[in-house]
């Protein structure tokens, strides 16, 4: 192995080794911060209340320019859908 590639090689596994640990360092304070959060919030109680509301829309359907008498009439059926 010749000098170049021998530096070459320690300088790519001293890159991998220092970002292995900074990885291995986030994820250490990743899990410790996100365990605090939880064991902070068992003990708090919670203030709010959560409520639901449905609304339900409303159609009107009206027959414009036309009697619905004459309408019911020719059709003979005044049945929804039949």
């Amino acid at each position: 192995m010749t000098r170049s590639s021998s530096v070459f090689l320690l300088r790519r596994a001293y890159e991998h080794l220092t970002a292995s640990a900074g990885a291995l360092g986030l994820t250490i304070l990743l899990l410790l911060s996100v365990d605090a959060r939880a064991a902070s919030h068992r003990t708090v109680t919670p203030r709010v209340t959560p409520t639901v509301t449905i609304e339900i829309p409303t159609v009107e359907i009206e027959v414009i320019g036309a009697d619905t008498t004459n309408y019911l009439a020719a059709t003979g059926n005044d049945r929804v859908n039949g």
